[in-house]
């Protein structure tokens, strides 16, 4: 499912199943987005990608029948259409069929607020190496 330039938008009771890379893409300026009471599951990279200037997202009652190969949520990832930081996410009470942490990477964002009992494991990547590779990937040195 991709969102670009998308706002006010709810999905809601609904089961998203991942291609090669995610199964919810956001980009290019989303903002208002509220999604809950779904079944994710990843079958590539990510089960979520926010990024490209993103902002007022939130992710309630999600239950990941699978885990992405990199990470669960991904907060800030390269975006060729918005250079602005993604901001203002909340992940609330969501958790994992396998019972494990629900993972997120954190990087040109700011680190999500995260309410609820289940775990989850926020890994937030030094801004230092973050803006390293922004510079190197806007001069196509990096893939």
């Amino acid at each position: 499912m991709k969102l670009s330039h998308a706002s006010n938008v709810t999905i809601r009771n609904a089961v998203i199943s991942g291609g090669k890379e995610d199964c919810v893409d956001m980009n290019r300026n989303c903002s208002d987005i509220l999604i809950e009471d779904c079944t994710i599951i990843p079958k590539g990279q990510y089960g979520f990608t926010i990024k490209g200037g993103t902002k007022n997202v939130v992710l309630r009652n999600l239950r990941f029948a699978a885990h992405g190969s990199v990470t669960d949520i991904d907060l800030g990832n390269w975006s060729d259409q918005s250079m602005e930081r993604t901001t203002n996410i909340t992940i609330e009470n969501c958790t994992t069929f396998d019972g494990k942490p629900v993972r997120v990477r954190v990087l040109w964002a700011d680190a999500p607020t995260v309410i609820g009992p289940a775990p989850v494991k926020v890994t937030v990547i030094p801004t230092i190496l973050v803006k390293i590779y922004r510079f190197l990937r806007a001069r196509r040195l990096v893939p």
